[in-house]
């Protein structure tokens, strides 16, 4: 017979919230856009045989065009890591662990997907603290990038092992989160502009018409 932790040990050993998060609705985002997986390649073969953008574009867009592919490779790796251990019962170290890391690569991917994005045009992501879903992305992957400074400045629920847990909704840190349903709206964004930029002889029309 398998042997079942209580609540208190897996507070405390696993993550905060871990004995009552039951369910997740995550959106499956692996068939939102065809080119996902090929946004990188089809670059490289436009790049080639039609047009390409000038220094530093072509940097900004082949980067972005990276961490965009990738943030949907791994979201969708943290939906299904996510609901193996959910299905496996709540009890599994090995699927949490999985399913977070998952979540923390599909947060790096699309934040830096972004403030590529950005710097490309000299914009901002988002105005300091204004609770957007942009700022929210990035205070998230902060604090998982930088946990050891969370650990040392107490900036973590007292006892717990992590900055950065799963709930039924979604992600959640002592002072931000970001939904299930948030983290799918993340990619189709970022989708608009990797459509976009994949094709530098179209890239110009095809962004106009995004702003239209």
């Amino acid at each position: 017979m398998a042997i079942q932790y209580s609540d208190q040990i897996r507070e405390n050993h696993i993550a905060p919230g871990v004995s009552s998060f039951t369910a997740a609705d995550v959106p499956d985002m692996s068939e939102y856009t065809n080119e996902s997986a090929f946004w990188v390649a089809n670059f490289f073969l436009n790049s080639v045989f039609s047009a390409r953008f000038k220094a530093p574009m072509d940097a900004y867009a082949y980067n972005f065009l990276r961490r965009t592919q990738f943030a949907f490779a791994e979201h969708h790796l943290a939906r299904k890591a996510t609901l193996a251990f959910l299905e496996g019962g709540s009890q599994s170290v090995t699927r949490y662990v999985e399913a977070l890391f998952h979540w923390e690569c599909f947060l790096g991917q699309a934040w830096h997907a972004y403030a590529i994005l950005v710097s490309a045009w000299e914009g901002k992501a988002f105005v300091k603290n204004d609770g957007s879903v942009e700022q929210r992305l990035n205070a998230l992957y902060n604090q998982m990038k930088h946990v050891e400074s969370r650990i040392d400045n107490a900036q973590m629920l007292p006892g717990a092992t992590v900055p950065v847990w799963l709930e039924n909704q979604g992600l959640r840190s002592i002072d931000t989160n970001l939904t299930f349903a948030e983290s799918a709206e993340v990619l189709k964004n970022l989708s608009k502009y990797a459509n976009a930029l994949m094709n530098p002889k179209t890239a110009k029309k095809a962004l106009n018409a995004l702003d239209t």
